[in-house]
């Protein structure tokens, strides 16, 4: 029984010193930001894609072997210079055929022409009818109406026979192709497409805005638009274009299909770096907030629809506020109601602190990049 006497003791004294060693434990130490009032600039991301300021399918105008390909897929290629070869002969001969039937025609209007200059006279001293004189002129006229027939002949034959080879109409870059020396292609359908050429040195972006979206955009002042044209271009791994590019135009209907209006702008590539078909972002400035409050989004916690913040009293302790929320940029959030410039709001995270805990403030200066959308 003394034993257990003493080992009673010694808990309840065990006891009694962790109490006292808790009821010391110094303040937590927690981060503390100032709300900060500033303009605040209101971005928007869209899913966008590239196209290239010219987008042109190489097609093949005649059928035939492709007898060459002289140029390295996916380079660049410079207007008027050779893509491909087609096999020449049947449209060479063509034109040698077009070219004797004209000398042919030719030769048969001058005889009907010569006739003529021989009847006309005689017909009028009368020694032949104005029957003879009529066929005549009959002759000579169908004659030359034949020459002019084989002449526009020939030249189409020329122009087929120009078409077995393939030039590029601009400058730009060519992508593969889907011909090789060998294969046979053709002057229309899928056989005809040999590759695509692009024109880069600018290029066009296009991307949707929802019908919301668009009735807010249309709603808007001539300054307010004037603001949206400039956009900016977010590329895959999250960098930012350093061009700036401009609205062009919008479509003239809202697609039915997806209840979309499609935008495209126009962006410098002067150093190639924007490919036809690559996926980014563009990021316009719909509107821009006067003299905002604004905290971290991490201070902010959130029930259903009820915003609270702790905010620090003078004593150095935390204080539950009650706040309204506008929009977002970046890692801040705009503060319409319950705060002012100048408050300072807890970053407490899963301190697991509350209402009227003592805390030692850790100032942290509120960045000057908190309002870039990242």
């Amino acid at each position: 029984m003394r034993k257990a006497f003493w080992s009673a003791l010694f808990l309840l004294a065990a006891a009694g010193c962790s109490k006292k060693e808790a009821a010391v434990l110094p303040p937590a130490k927690v981060t503390v930001v100032k709300a900060v009032e500033k303009d605040v600039p209101l971005y928007e991301d869209f899913i966008a894609q590239v196209y290239g300021q010219s987008d042109v399918e190489i097609r093949s105008r005649v059928e035939g072997w492709v007898t060459g390909v002289h140029f390295q897929e996916g380079s660049a290629v410079k207007k008027g210079q050779l893509l491909y070869t087609i096999d020449d002969i049947q449209y060479k001969a063509n034109v040698d055929r077009q070219a004797s039937e004209l000398a042919r025609a030719s030769a048969e209007m001058v005889r009907a022409q010569n006739e003529l200059s021989r009847v006309k006279p005689l017909t009028e001293a009368n020694a032949l009818s104005k029957k003879d004189l009529d066929n005549a002129i009959a002759s000579y006229d169908a004659a030359k109406a034949q020459v002019k027939a084989y002449e526009a002949s020939l030249e189409n034959a020329k122009i087929e026979y120009g078409y077995t080879r393939v030039y590029a109409p601009f400058d730009g870059v060519i992508g593969i192709s889907n011909a090789r020396v060998g294969d046979y292609v053709k002057g229309a359908g899928n056989t005809s497409v040999l590759s695509t050429m692009s024109s880069i040195s600018s290029v066009r972006v296009r991307f949707q805005l929802s019908e919301r979206e668009y009735l807010r955009v249309a709603k808007m002042s001539s300054e307010e638009l004037k603001n949206i044209r400039k956009v900016q271009l977010i590329l895959a791994d999250d960098s930012l274009y350093p061009e700036t590019g401009e609205v062009n135009f919008a479509d003239r209907q809202i697609d039915p299909k997806t209840g979309t209006l499609t935008i495209e702008a126009s962006f410098p590539n002067t150093n190639g770096l924007l490919r036809p078909g690559l996926f980014v972002r563009v990021r316009v400035l719909m509107a821009t907030v006067k003299n905002a409050v604004l905290i971290p989004q991490r201070s902010v916690f959130q029930l259903q629809s009820l915003y609270q913040v702790f905010t620090i009293t003078d004593s150095s302790t935390l204080k539950v506020s009650v706040v309204k929320m506008g929009a977002k940029s970046g890692d801040g959030w705009i503060v319409t109601e319950g705060l002012k410039a100048g408050d300072k709001v807890a970053i407490v995270g899963n301190a697991g602190l509350s209402a009227k805990s003592k805390i030692e403030e850790i100032v942290q200066e509120w960045p000057e990049n908190s309002t870039e959308k990242k």
